[in-house]
């Protein structure tokens, strides 16, 4: 039955498709499709097709994606009648349709997500257009609903901020940061001074702080309304989440991405706290929700903690969690799967591997090639059985993507081609080489996880097993290093365990990444380039080109931990500064060298899109100008006026006191002080937080600031 556009028929649809929405989040997909299920509402047919969606994005199934384009064409159609028959009498204080404009921008970003993963060159550029859609939509409502922005808004400015320029850094202490910097007549209330209120609303559980009204906080905006029932709560926060969630994909997704592949991030600390501000807020609503432990994983191995992001993760995936969504649940196991190859964690590791078989249809060769690489390193008569015929099935594995190859599974059939003609030279030697994987020497699956950036973010003392592993292997390393080992015996009839230029460039770059790991920067230079220039490459020519690109990681990496050891760092524009302009310079150059020798080489795309992501972090480095946006709240009424007076005193002459600060402004509001300062690089605001100014200004804010 077709249904009406009567105020009360709106609110009541929308009000129970909200509830199916909780369900999602919560992970309990059966119940969300039961309640979006029930009605033909376009809010419950876009809910019944999100549901759909998210299940095709994560677990690739091909059913699922031709159902989620089914049902979310039906709910744009709907929409688009809603539309149709709205008339001009709006159901709230908003224009007529505002509601169903929202979820229109909705549906044109799900269709054309669903586009990108036909991985087409079509399907992309039909998910570009529509991405450029949406956001046009979306910035259009927007201004509609916030026709003066988002000041008076306090619920809405205290969500972290997906900007990299302004970025937002911690000031320590009793300052709460702020993601803008409010006008001074809409000051913003710390968010930890917000009483907990209740968001039951369709799209107002994707406002990532705590609402406070105006006058909870003494502060009166007259250019803004409040929300008043269900229908412009939709509208209030659709709007908002619509806008922001550009910076919110940004930050979950793609700065995500960057803070793990790309292995160096200009503002890596702030970053990080700004996701794990996103984070914790999903995971008070929804604690049992797996796209949240998933995340939480990622932020520990941003921290390079694998050993607390294999606890979320196998906490996430045991017997305590009441509620499960199967391809969300993928997501988490292989998670889990990359980080025990880093820990060296062989067997579990391999177990998560063919786990992922039975959660999903993509590419069960390389689900199988990953495993049989984790069996292979434990090396007993039981663990190389397995891999053995592991491997052997992997020909019948691979999947027709219409008469495309998975990069992945081009990347194992030459691998198995290049281990069958070592077993055809070492029979060729004199050797009894039964079954090829009986000369494999460097773990497939250690292997391919360079190009996840897997041993990237690892402490130093599994960076240090990695090393002694591959030092192993004959014929013995060249480079010196403080690891050293005495060189290992020879295979049988005189058979080093590595024989091709290949063999040992990989080995090269391995340890070059693990030194870098281990902290030891000289050593691991050597190593990556000795990986760049090894000449005669015959299969794995990727090697040169990703070797280049790790020492672009080093070059930053270097100086990075020289700016972080330094307790007092040397002032702006001295020997520090000189150092990050040289090394972007290098890694730039080193960026140039990888990009020039990478040419049609395997993984290519995606070694391809780490170098673009490196070297945007080397122009924001290069040209990075920080904004510190701070309020801080003072005991007493009148304090901040006191408080601003101290910090102009303290800052009087700011060249003299900071010299890399060119900007300095304070406002104050009764008990608020909203502090604004602008720094010339990253040299300059870790100066600011060691300099006598900063500690004469917490020294004299004592007895005024707020506990």
């Amino acid at each position: 039955m077709a249904t009406t556009n009567t105020p009360s028929t709106i609110e009541d649809n929308l009000r129970d498709a909200s509830t199916g929405y909780d369900y999602i989040f919560g992970d309990d997909i059966e119940n969300a499709r039961k309640i979006l299920g029930a009605r033909d509402s376009p809010f419950h047919q876009m809910g019944l097709g999100t549901v759909i969606f998210l299940q095709a994005a994560l677990g690739m199934e091909e059913g699922f994606m031709a159902e989620a384009t089914k049902l979310l064409t039906l709910a744009d159609t709907s929409v688009k009648g809603a539309l149709k028959t709205q008339g001009k009498k709006s159901n709230t204080r908003f224009p007529a349709g505002t509601e169903f404009e929202i979820l229109q921008a909705d549906l044109v970003l799900l269709l054309g997500l669903t586009q990108a993963l036909s991985e087409s060159y079509m399907g992309y550029v039909k998910c570009l257009y529509s991405l450029n859609s949406a956001h046009g939509s979306f910035s259009k409502i927007f201004k509609r609903v916030f026709p003066h922005g988002l000041d008076g808004y306090s619920h809405m400015t205290g969500s972290p901020s997906a900007s990299r320029k302004p970025s937002t850094a911690s000031l320590r202490a009793q300052f709460t940061s702020a993601s803008s910097l409010p006008r001074p007549s809409s000051l913003v209330v710390p968010a930890a001074a917000a009483a907990p209120v209740q968001r039951p609303g369709f799209l107002s559980r994707f406002a990532l702080s705590t609402p406070t009204s105006p006058a909870a906080s003494g502060t009166t905006t007259p250019t803004h309304i409040e929300p008043e029932g269900h229908l412009e709560e939709m509208i209030f926060y659709g709007a908002a989440f619509g806008f922001g969630m550009f910076n919110l994909i940004t930050l979950l997704t793609y700065q995500g991405v960057k803070l793990l592949t790309s292995g160096y991030q200009a503002n890596e600390d702030e970053l990080i706290d700004q996701l794990d501000a996103i984070v914790k807020d999903l995971e008070a609503e929804y604690p049992h929700g797996s796209l949240w432990l998933l995340n939480r994983a990622k932020i520990q191995r941003y921290q390079n903690n694998p050993p607390a992001a294999i606890a979320t993760l196998q906490g996430g995936l045991g017997p305590s969690r009441p509620v499960k969504f199967v391809q969300a649940d993928a997501l988490l196991v292989f998670e889990l799967a990359w980080v025990l190859i880093a820990e060296r964690r062989y067997t579990e590791s391999a177990e998560m591997w063919l786990k992922m078989k039975t959660l999903n249809g993509w590419s069960h060769a390389t689900y199988t090639f990953m495993a049989a690489g984790c069996f292979l390193d434990l090396q007993t008569p039981e663990a190389d059985q397995k891999a053995k015929e592991l491997l052997d099935s992997i020909p019948g594995l691979k999947k027709d993507m219409g008469g495309r190859e998975l990069p992945t599974e081009v990347y194992i059939t030459r691998k198995l081609g290049f281990w069958k003609r070592k077993q055809a030279r070492w029979q060729a030697s004199g050797r009894v080489v039964e079954h090829y994987a009986d000369c494999i020497r460097i773990n497939p699956a250690e292997e391919f996880a360079l190009f996840w950036n897997t041993h990237g973010r690892i402490p130093k003392i599994t960076a240090e097993a990695h090393i002694e592993h591959f030092l192993s292997l004959t014929p013995l390393v060249q480079i010196s290093t403080p690891y050293s080992l005495e060189a290992g015996p020879l295979s049988p009839g005189g058979l080093p365990d590595l024989d091709t230029p290949d063999e040992l460039a990989c080995r090269d770059l391995i340890l070059g990444i693990t030194h870098r790991s281990a902290g030891e920067f000289v050593v691991s230079r050597r190593f990556l380039e000795a990986a760049s220039s090894t000449k005669f490459l015959c299969d794995d020519k990727w090697i040169t080109a990703m070797a280049h690109f790790e020492l672009a990681v080093l070059d930053m990496r270097e100086v990075q931990a020289l700016a972080r050891r330094q307790s007092i760092p040397p002032p702006p524009g001295g020997g520090l500064k000189t150092k990050w302009e040289a090394a972007i310079a290098a890694a730039s150059g080193s960026l140039d060298q990888a990009t020039a020798t990478l040419g049609d080489t395997d993984m290519s795309s995606r070694l391809e899109s780490r170098i673009a992501m490196l070297r945007d972090e080397l122009e924001l480095n290069a040209n990075e100008q920080i904004i510190l946006a701070a309020q801080s709240k003072t005991e007493a009424n009148g304090g901040a006026v006191e408080l601003r007076r101290r910090l102009i005193g303290t800052k009087k002459n700011i060249e003299d006191a900071e010299p890399g600060c060119s900007a300095f402004r304070v406002t104050r509001y009764d008990k608020l002080c909203v502090i604004f300062e602008e720094y010339e690089d990253t040299s300059a605001i870790h100066y600011h937080f060691e300099s006598m100014a900063f500690r004469t200004f917490m020294d004299a804010g004592k007895g005024i600031l707020a506990k």
